[in-house]
């Protein structure tokens, strides 16, 4: 009797421990699974003049989704200022858009793709806010704050619900992303200093250099020095199952190699 009530202590305890090892292995599972589909897009790291201290340099943005969201995440090459403005322009594969960003953008930097533009996410310092264009106008949803960085840090990373960018799951869009500052200059918006799609840094409309050229503008479609026609930011929704989905999935994995080594123990 006291050998049967030790082993019955001792598997108790085995079944314990293991339950605890197949928790660990399930999370692990499931935390790899969600981060296999981030994909990084490497900038020239450079911007116009001084605004190369205040964050507009762009060095990289890593770009990733899940069933229902979409996270950008903004490196530039110095700390960012709280007055550096991002705006990251989409074309949409197999959609008509704007081409023009016309509209306040939020503070007034104008930017745009010639060749068709469908959805943009403009930060400010602390959060960002997406825009779709549907109907023939531009249309705001809600603003999200920074999940991290920012003002101060050399990164910025926010997330959004694919559906506010017009985007869904198996979709696959172009992309661009520029920076310039929140302010007016010389009587007109300012437009790009630095670009993601660039050799260099952008030339502007109007070929003078010049990121407040009054009535010009940032074209990533037929800048200079844009990259954007060349197809090297392109991102494609992944279908990815949501957490709960990978948890069952590990768990049902998991559960059967723990049954299998407890028969062997017994």
């Amino acid at each position: 009797m006291q050998n049967a009530g030790l082993r019955h202590t001792c598997m108790k305890s085995l079944k314990f421990n293991l339950m605890k090892t197949l928790l660990g292995i399930t999370i692990a599972i499931a935390l790899v699974a969600l981060s296999a589909e981030a994909t990084t897009y490497t900038g020239p790291g450079t911007s116009l003049g001084s605004s190369l201290n205040d964050g507009a340099g762009i060095s990289s943005v890593v770009v990733n989704n899940t069933a229902s969201t979409i996270s950008f995440t903004i490196n530039s090459s110095h700390a960012q200022a709280s007055y550096i403005f991002y705006s990251i322009e989409l074309q949409i594969v197999g959609q008509a858009g704007s081409g023009y960003m016309g509209f306040s953008n939020p503070f007034g930097p104008v930017v745009g793709i010639s060749s068709g533009e469908n959805a943009v996410l403009d930060t400010y310092g602390t959060g960002a806010t997406p825009y779709v264009y549907t109907g023939g106008s531009w249309v705001g949803n809600p603003t999200v704050s920074y999940d991290s960085g920012g003002t101060g840090s050399t990164f910025c990373s926010m997330t959004v619900p694919l559906s506010s960018l017009g985007l869904a799951l198996g979709q696959s869009f172009y992309f661009d992303v520029v920076s310039t500052y929140t302010s007016w200059s010389s009587g007109g918006p300012q437009a790009a200093y630095g670009a993601l799609d660039s050799t260099g840094y952008p030339a502007e409309a109007n070929g003078s250099y010049n990121p407040y050229s009054n009535n010009t503008y940032y074209d990533s479609a037929t800048d200079a020095n844009s990259t954007f026609n060349s197809g090297a930011s392109l991102f494609s929704v992944q279908a990815v199952p949501e957490p709960t989905t990978w948890a069952l999935m590990g768990f049902g994995l998991v559960g059967m190699m723990g049954r299998g080594f407890l028969r062997r123990a017994k």
